[in-house]
């Protein structure tokens, strides 16, 4: 009898061991995992991830008026995936006069450690020098998609897309200089009448590639290609065939965006105009130490011929 009452015990015991390992089991398959995915496609398919629990790894972007993430692979064609962080919970009375987007954050718990700590110190420290930098980060987080809006064309897009981050990863140590995502092509503006049009070929990939591997070596006598200004002068001085310095001394800058300059240059009988926009492309990162020396290239010439001064 006490044998028979052994076994039983014993069996009842194994029993319930096999059923605490199969409920540990479901619950661990039951946990969400995050999905590793490029802000390239998240930008680009917002619909598709939408509310998805995600893992991106990119370059962040910190200043006064932004805060995105982008790949290291492709431009933003449609802009850098927008970033906040959650920790914020709502009073569950709030629930009816909060916005979307607040309730959508505050459903995301923060994880608050040593990467975020010193994602925070660097994000503190851009703030300090004013300027917009760049730090490397992997960010697990919420992907909402807000809205679609739709216009005439027919487009879908999604305005208020954005990651709202759960987990910092992986975060560098320092700031770095910004590098361009912005895509390369940008609308020719219509000639006025007597006046043509023409876009100039700017260096392929491979000549940039190699200069930014020459810009190290001091004997190569690059040190301009650190300069917009300068790179923009040199472009336009090969175009009219006479010194940089000259071209430079009329040169006048008409717009500034995150490692993005552009400037226009006339002749002196005004019937030859150049727009050029020079930048430090995201695409040249792998062959720079950091995004602090990428040098700044050509990104588009635009020239402008007219057989009679323009009248303004």
């Amino acid at each position: 009898m006490v044998h028979k009452l052994l076994v039983a015990a014993t069996r009842a015991v194994v029993c319930l061991a096999a059923a605490a390992c199969f409920f540990a089991s479901a619950n661990v398959s039951a946990q969400e995992r995050p999905l590793s995915v490029s802000p390239c496609e998240l930008v680009k398919s917002p619909g598709m991830y939408d509310e998805s629990l995600v893992s991106v790894l990119g370059l962040v972007l910190y200043g006064q008026h932004v805060f995105n993430t982008h790949a290291y692979e492709c431009a933003d064609d449609r802009g850098g995936l927008r970033l906040e962080f959650g920790g914020d919970p709502s009073e569950y009375a709030d629930r009816f006069k909060l916005s979307r987007e607040r309730l959508e954050a505050s459903a995301v718990p923060l994880k608050k450690d040593a990467d975020y700590d010193t994602m925070q110190r660097l994000m503190k420290s851009a703030t300090a020098s004013g300027q917009t930098k760049m730090l490397r980060a992997t960010l697990i987080g919420r992907f909402y998609a807000g809205p679609a809006v739709g216009n005439k064309a027919g487009e879908v897009k999604y305005a208020n897309a954005r990651l709202v981050i759960s987990d910092v990863e992986l975060v560098s140590n320092s700031l770095e200089d910004p590098v361009d995502f912005t895509p390369v092509a940008q609308p020719l503006a219509k000639p006025v009448k007597g006046c043509t049009v023409i876009e100039i070929a700017v260096p392929s990939r491979e000549d940039e590639d190699k200069l930014q591997r020459l810009s190290r070596e001091p004997s190569e006598n690059l040190g301009y290609l650190r300069d917009p200004k300068q790179v923009a002068a040199r472009a336009v001085a090969e175009q009219e065939k006479i010194s940089a310095d000259e071209i430079e001394a009329k040169l006048h800058a008409s717009g500034e965006a995150v490692a993005l300059n552009s400037y226009l240059w006339s002749s002196a009988d005004g019937l030859r105009t150049y727009a050029i926009a020079v930048n430090r492309p995201y695409w040249l990162l792998p062959s720079a130490f950091s995004g602090d020396t990428v040098i700044w290239v050509p990104k588009q010439i635009v020239k402008t011929v007219c057989v009679a001064k323009p009248a303004h």
